[in-house]
């Protein structure tokens, strides 16, 4: 297989979550997309030198960790807070018997998230939502295996003060905000 066939095997296959990292990171539809497009293109540009790439996929995630970070330091902005997801951006479709019980959910899991520092709340984002491993988020974030496992048991911890996991369990939390994420997203 050729690299541009490589590439674009690569590309049909990260690009959904790639733009989802990124719009949970901007909180804006269209700056994801170009981020998420930039993103491509770099790695692109760096792979057609003839550089070589061991992991596509963490490689993408670092470029768009990189692309994050600059857009924050070039508009001077601060991450946009979760309290600003409006009702439109979370639409869900549950059973009408549901749809009481997931407003509170969305609600203290907003309110819990928010209670996260920046770096936790990426590492459980990388963890939970995108699914990576802990060796792959510590490519991404350029730390250490050791410490991304404690990032991720402290802020689960942390998590668990909320009063959402007081009723639930660490795996059933992970699984709450992977379909709040997601409907959030799509």
């Amino acid at each position: 297989m050729s690299t541009e066939q490589a590439f674009t095997s690569a590309y049909d296959q990260y690009s959904e979550s790639i733009l989802r990292h990124i719009y949970f990171r901007v909180s804006n539809h269209s700056k994801a997309e170009d981020l998420t497009q930039e993103t491509f293109f770099k790695a692109w540009r760096y792979i057609a030198n003839g550089e070589k790439v061991a992991n596509l996929k963490a490689f993408f995630y670092q470029v768009a960790n990189n692309l994050v970070i600059d857009y924050y330091r070039v508009k001077h902005k601060e991450i946009a807070p979760l309290e600003n997801i409006s009702e439109a951006d979370v639409a869900l479709r549950p059973d009408e018997d549901d749809k009481i019980d997931q407003t509170i959910d969305r609600e203290l899991i907003k309110k819990s998230l928010t209670e996260l520092s920046d770096d936790y709340r990426q590492v459980l984002l990388l963890r939970y939502i995108d699914d990576l491993s802990v060796k792959e988020i510590a490519k991404i974030t350029d730390k250490t295996t050791s410490n991304v496992s404690v990032m991720i048991h402290r802020g689960l911890k942390i998590l668990k003060k909320s009063e959402i996991l007081k009723k639930r369990k660490v795996m059933e939390m992970a699984a709450l905000l992977l379909g709040f994420f997601f409907k959030m997203f799509f």
